[in-house]
């Protein structure tokens, strides 16, 4: 077991999808340094493999567009299907739209149509021209941080096959670190503020995993997107 020198602020992500790269992009804007682990040889995760594009309200595109839509619209459409958080839901509707923004500006990403997807009342799927909306937004995310961490490598670290095995909590329960392990089977240690980014349990193969227990005729599928 080795436990990795800590750079000053930082946070560690643990996951290297969309929601990964997105909060470490984030992170690095902020002044902040970063260690990106994912248990993959190769980043992207399930966003990469999207294909209808990434859903906002009150974009830039929308009003050039002329659609007209708001944040309780786009709440009421998310209210109406399966498990809800009223509390999750109104967080990240309120964040749609500045995050659509976010990109476009941040990493010149084209997200200048629109689609109606189902469950939605309005147009506020977006994407670009590009075939593949989901790899084109996570690839753009991914070379900007992977530009950073080559320039700027105190700021910037992105390990692969690196699998988190333990979250590492102080006494009063506050996470404060992680444990993970190598593809050489070597066990680390390192501090800081945690970004738990590792989506769902589609890429879960293990024998006692929860896509083994309810859909075991999956497993022999690469992913469930």
């Amino acid at each position: 077991m080795s436990s990795t020198e800590t750079p000053a602020n930082q946070v560690i992500v643990v996951g290297g999808g969309l929601a990964g790269f997105s909060a470490a992009n984030s992170i690095l804007e902020h002044g902040g340094s970063v260690l990106l682990i994912d248990k993959s040889a190769f980043c992207g995760g399930n966003s990469s493999k999207a294909t209808s594009g990434i859903n906002g309200s009150c974009t830039r595109t929308q009003k050039r567009l002329g659609v007209k839509d708001s944040n309780e619209v786009f709440e009421f459409d998310c209210m109406k299907g399966g498990s809800k958080s009223p509390e999750l839901i109104k967080t990240m509707v309120e964040h749609s739209g500045p995050s659509v923004n976010w990109l476009m500006d941040n990493f010149d990403l084209d997200l200048s149509l629109l689609a109606r997807m189902g469950g939605h009342s309005v147009e506020r799927t977006h994407r670009g021209k590009e075939r593949f909306p989901g790899m084109t937004i996570t690839y753009a995310e991914m070379q900007m941080a992977e530009s950073i961490s080559k320039a700027l490598p105190d700021r910037c670290k992105i390990i692969n096959k690196a699998r988190a095995t333990e979250l590492i909590t102080n006494k009063a329960g506050d996470v404060i670190g992680v444990t993970y392990t190598t593809h050489d089977g070597e066990s680390h240690k390192v501090y800081g503020p945690v970004v738990l980014a590792t989506g769902g349990y589609g890429a879960d193969f293990t024998k006692d995993g929860l896509l083994a227990k309810y859909r075991p005729d999956l497993l022999k599928l690469s992913t469930t997107n």
